[in-house]
């Protein structure tokens, strides 16, 4: 069978890569005898076809405006033409029913092509409008593994019939595909305690309550600081959108800028064309402070004490699924600098562990692979 992966892909964002990564890994190892290839532009890392061709100009594919959404449309079009099953992995992708999901919708209806998602979130949606065409579309997929227990009961209520699968986030299987790099003992041990940090803007991009994210946003940097130059830790900048419209560069070199400025070492990170060099860079840091969810996910699954930034619901459902402590958990309203200093404080020190094993959370992301009906037949472990 001829699939292509389908997501948020090409964008620059570390997390949506993530799902391109793992479904490319998992499919060699449980979707033997299928043709995947990706409907996005290339990314560096990984090894797979991509639909998009590495001289169409990336800047076009990715661009908000009319230009950028016909040049989409286009590669979207073929790959429904041509392939048996798109498959949509990973992500809130299917959260509202823009004109590409109608022209797809149409599609399903006629027969010309098949739809399933793994590994997805379903919603928010702007209002009833919104989500009565999201579930016309939705009617027409053939299966559904979701990260959430909000999504199986949103498809519930749009009247879905295919039963969804409740697994993990897709991210959330890649130690046993891609496991992180440890050093020995000797190694580590030279190695100073390492912070890692994740900053996002999220209401600005979105229309949302500005005045709280610049709150937010100021308590975490002067906690950062605090307690980075208390500890004489080194701290480890992750700049995990790399967009030139929405990317994370101006927060994260403000961010370095000021703790150098204080004489704390900084390393910076980018995930341009390092996706698997962020992987390891946070498997390696001795705690992580993360706005992007996916700077969480990598953490926890990884091993590594973490606190994720509830700036969107998506953050909170993860930390309700997981068990987070509650010490750890900071909210969207959050904006007291002693109080993301007692943080990383408890992340250096003893924290407590989400009540869910991560090794249960990577065994429950690969059913996201292992249950749909195209999976190779065999021992879903891949031995």
């Amino acid at each position: 069978m001829k699939i292509t992966l389908n997501g948020y892909y090409g964008f620059a964002n570390y997390g949506d890569e993530l799902f391109n990564l793992a479904s490319v890994l998992a499919a060699r190892r449980w979707w033997q005898g299928h043709k995947i290839d990706i409907l996005g532009p290339p990314v560096a890392g990984i090894d797979a076809s991509f639909r998009v061709p590495r001289w169409f100009p990336r800047s076009l594919y990715t661009a908000p405006a009319f230009h950028g959404k016909l040049s989409r449309l286009s590669f979207l079009a073929a790959a429904m033409l041509t392939r048996d099953l798109l498959v949509y992995a990973g992500g809130s992708t299917l959260s509202y029913g823009s004109i590409m999901k109608k022209i797809q919708r149409i599609a399903a209806e006629r027969g010309l092509t098949k739809f399933a998602g793994i590994g997805v979130s379903i919603g928010p949606f702007a209002d009833a409008a919104d989500e009565a065409e999201a579930a016309r579309f939705l009617r027409k997929f053939s299966y559904f593994s979701v990260r959430d227990k909000k999504s199986v009961a949103l498809l519930e209520k749009m009247r879905v019939p295919v039963k969804p699968l409740l697994a993990r986030d897709l991210a959330g299987v890649l130690p046993l595909l891609l496991p992180p790099a440890k050093p020995d003992a000797a190694g580590a041990a030279a190695q100073p305690p390492t912070l890692g940090v994740s900053l996002c803007y999220s209401e600005r991009l979105s229309g949302g309550d500005t005045a709280r994210e610049d709150r937010r946003n100021a308590a975490l940097v002067e906690g950062i600081v605090r307690f980075t130059q208390r500890e004489r830790v080194r701290v480890r900048i992750f700049c995990l959108n790399t967009h030139p419209i929405w990317g994370d560069a101006a927060l994260s070199g403000q961010l370095q800028a000021l703790l150098e400025a204080r004489g704390v070492p900084v390393e910076p990170v980018s995930a341009e064309n390092n996706l698997i060099g962020c992987w390891h860079g946070l498997a390696s840091c001795t705690a992580v402070l993360s706005v992007r969810l996916h700077g969480g996910i990598t953490a926890y699954v990884c091993g590594v004490p973490f606190s994720l930034i509830e700036y969107h619901v998506k953050c909170a459902d993860l930390l309700d699924d997981i068990g987070q402590a509650a010490a750890l958990r900071i909210g969207p309203d959050f904006a007291d600098p002693a109080g993301v200093d007692r943080i990383l404080e408890l992340l250096f020190r003893q924290p407590p562990r989400p009540t869910l094993p991560r090794e249960t959370y990577t065994a429950e992301a690969a059913l996201n692979y292992t249950r749909v009906p195209w999976a190779t037949p065999g021992d879903p472990s891949g031995r």
